[in-house]
């Protein structure tokens, strides 16, 4: 049962696709300042603040990405040796306590991008708004309860 279609391919690599993108910008801008600042002497030092804030966007989303295919970093050893009932109890409790986490994420997130807009905070060098950084965190929570939802319910209807 595969699906086609645009939309569906691009909602299934969203993640991947912003961080490529992401990614792109980071290492055209970080080589642009190392060659201005070689050639020229000039210091872009704007550049290290706007790399900086996209690395923690790449972060998040990346660990939102991994939880679609189920290869973020684990302890395997004796999650590996469950079967039949303990494994499906174990999944569960696993994708509450990460939801929970994430919940916590999104609550605590949610407030501090609130407070970073209310009071009009700004970054540093290009006084960009600092909710635009912040509001990473309570994003990839949302994103990465939806990808572990997915994937458990994938793996449902696989039959594991």
């Amino acid at each position: 049962m595969k699906k086609n279609g645009l939309f569906h391919d691009f909602w299934e690599n969203l993640e991947e696709y912003l961080c490529s993108i992401a990614l792109i910008i980071m290492t055209l801008v970080t080589f642009m300042n190392v060659f201005s600042r070689k050639i020229t002497w000039f210091n872009m030092s704007w550049t290290q603040e706007l790399v900086t804030t996209m690395f923690v966007w790449v972060c998040c989303l990346a660990s939102a990405s991994v939880f679609k295919t189920n290869s973020h970093m684990g302890f395997n050893y004796l999650t590996d040796k469950f079967i039949g009932m303990k494994k499906k109890v174990y999944r569960m409790a696993r994708l509450l306590l990460c939801c929970a986490n994430y919940a916590i994420w999104i609550i605590w997130g949610v407030e501090m991008v609130y407070r970073q807009y209310h009071y009009n905070l700004l970054t540093g060098v290009l006084e960009m708004p600092q909710w635009l950084i912040g509001i990473a965190i309570p994003l990839s929570a949302v994103f990465s309860i939806i990808r572990m939802v997915q994937y458990e319910v994938k793996l449902a209807k696989e039959g594991e």
